[in-house]
């Protein structure tokens, strides 16, 4: 067997400790291991299936409702984070929704 040794970069974990930024090491190449972040992969898909079914977009434009589902989930508030969006949490400033559109709504230049 092979075992292979984690090393864990002492400037990143300073950051974090100062950050108050709780780190928990998984295996590389398992994503299964963390449920959070599987939840929301699975939330983003399902939300990318239902706009390219209701606006009939083909699938092989599924790169740009990937990016607007994305785009939403980041300026939604969340449960982990209390009254706020990921975007006012990265900014420091609540988010600019009014350029937002329904997906594959006739745009003009």
């Amino acid at each position: 067997m092979n075992f292979k040794i984690f090393v864990i970069n002492p400037e990143s974990q300073d950051i974090c400790d100062k950050s108050r930024i709780t780190r928990h090491i998984t295996a590389p190449y398992s994503p299964q291991q963390n449920g959070v972040v599987e939840r929301r992969n699975r939330n983003l898909l399902e939300m990318t299936i239902s706009i390219m079914k209701h606006m009939d977009v083909p699938n092989y434009l599924w790169g740009e409702p990937v990016r607007h589902a994305t785009n939403l989930f980041n300026r939604v508030a969340i449960r982990s984070l209390v009254k706020q969006t990921p975007y006012e949490v990265f900014k420091g400033r609540r988010p600019n929704i009014e350029h937002l559109r329904v997906f594959g709504c006739i745009g003009y230049a």
